[in-house]
């Protein structure tokens, strides 16, 4: 086997099958779930959780329930606000993605593992500890391959065997509860200066500790998942290349400078400098404030010490690579397709979770690589449309970030232009940028619902009706009523 340089590089987005199957998502419709499905998986979560609690003893009993209380509400809250993918096409794929593993590890792994996507654009994946893996589709979009995939749950499946999260709950009870600990917080509080300067530190000194042991845990997982995987169909190799990728999937997944003079620059309404002035908040800071946000950043990433990782797992994947090991053995073609439907799944939860401004930043990335997708263009509009009502209503701070300095800056450049616009701004971008392309959109009905609702603010009642009549002779279902 060749040797492996110290950094792989992984080319994250291949342009060709993205143009070439976006042709297909021009009118995207959501993902749906099955309410049945939904519910069965809610019943599994609670009668876990009732048995893992009924089961705990110990001094630290009632402290370990609670966090158990915790972990169960949060994924319980994640079915109920549609976060977890319950349609069965997606999970059948999903499911013998899992089965190429857990079929061939039947001695090893527990029966009792449920395995869903997310629709959480987080690039990450999650053992909750009880049972319950989480595959964030912000993570499978990024993958090359269905074996880079099959480590992610591998590795999921190995935390869960090794009772990794439960161990942290345990360790974390088993902190706070210490003397030593006590005793720091107790002198805190009996300071008169500097207290929440002291609590804060305590607070991320303990964070700290968290992720040391994470990071023990993440490469024990690592190891089992490579011995998971082992007998399987799938390339071995690929488990290098995941760890490649994530070391740096915590940037955006398509790198696009966003020319937002040029993008929303029309002929009757031109682009105005002013909108991209910098606000009161300033983004500058000085090196050692530099020095100490990359050391906190280095200490919290998504997922730490990649590199070394991928020197401690090179041995066993090359003591166990053999060269019939396959990138695809499921479905190549649905891994792609669903790689694409997964990036406008995602555009549809931000909007209906309302995190609006980071829908329309992503929305303008894939844009730049489909120009002409309706559907992109009519979310364009919709995100516009939604940031004029919320402003009318006084309410942009919830549907709108404020710039960061640990935003990319494009994402910073994007956030100063949608502060830096006035009420009868935000209704005539829409309108101008919906008008311009209204012969490619109009093949779309959420494009001619968001150009009619654009025409609505911006006060165009004649267009409006002009354009209803068309919405209702050219869409037969009929999503929108106005």
């Amino acid at each position: 086997m060749n040797a492996y340089p110290k950094r792989l590089v992984i080319v994250i987005l291949v342009l060709a099958p993205f143009l070439g199957l976006a042709q297909s998502f021009h009118d995207y419709q959501p993902i749906s779930d099955n309410p049945t499905k939904q519910k069965q998986l809610e019943a599994a979560v609670s009668a876990k959780f009732l048995q893992d609690q009924s089961s705990l003893s110990g001094k630290n009993k009632k402290e370990i329930a609670e966090l158990y209380k915790e972990r169960y509400e949060m994924i319980k809250r994640k079915i109920d606000e549609r976060e977890l993918i319950t349609n069965e096409e997606v999970q059948q794929y999903l499911d013998r993605l899992v089965k190429e593993i857990t079929g061939k590890n039947k001695n090893i792994l527990p029966g009792d593992i449920r395995i869903h996507f997310s629709r959480s654009n987080w690039p990450n994946a999650s053992s909750m500890g009880e049972g319950t893996i989480i595959f964030n589709i912000g993570l499978f979009n990024r993958l090359q391959n269905e074996a880079q995939a099959a480590f992610v749950i591998a590795h999921e499946l190995a935390h869960y065997y090794l009772n990794h999260s439960n161990h942290s709950i345990q360790r974390y009870v088993e902190t706070v509860n210490s003397s030593e600990f006590q005793q720091q917080l107790k002198e805190i509080r009996n300071t008169q200066y500097g207290k929440n300067s002291a609590l804060e530190k305590l607070a991320l000194n303990l964070s700290f500790g968290s992720h040391r042991h994470t990071r023990a845990f993440e490469k024990a997982a690592d190891s089992m998942a490579v011995e998971l995987m082992r007998p399987t169909l799938f390339d071995l190799n690929e488990a290098l290349t995941t760890l490649a990728l994530l070391d740096s999937v915590d940037k955006d997944k398509y790198q696009v400078e966003l020319k937002l003079e040029e993008f929303f620059n029309f002929p009757e309404y031109p682009f105005k400098k002013k909108w991209l002035s910098s606000s009161a908040l300033s983004l500058s800071d000085t090196k050692e404030e530099v020095v100490k946000k990359k050391k906190l950043e280095d200490s919290l990433k998504t997922h730490p010490d990649c590199q070394q990782r991928i020197s401690l797992l090179a041995p066993k994947v090359q003591q166990y690579h053999s060269s019939d090991g396959r990138k695809f053995v499921v479905d190549e073609n649905e891994f792609n397709k669903l790689k694409l439907q997964f990036d406008f799944e995602i555009l549809e939860y931000e909007f209906e979770t309302n995190e609006v401004s980071l829908c329309l930043y992503q929305t303008l990335q894939i844009l730049h690589y489909d120009q002409n997708n309706p559907y992109l263009m009519a979310m364009v509009g919709k995100c516009f449309n939604s940031m004029y009502a919320a402003q009318a209503a006084h309410e942009l701070g919830k549907i709108v970030d404020l710039p960061n300095p640990q935003y990319d800056a494009e994402y910073n450049n994007l956030l100063r232009l949608i502060q830096n616009l006035r009420l009868t701004e935000l209704s005539s971008i829409a309108y101008y940028y919906l008008r311009l392309h209204q012969e490619a959109g109009k093949i779309s009905e959420e494009y001619v619902a968001a150009l009619i609702k654009s025409k609505d603010n911006f006060g165009k009642p004649e267009e409006k009706k002009e354009w209803m009549e068309y919405y209702q002779s050219h869409f037969t279902k009929r999503k929108y009523n106005f």
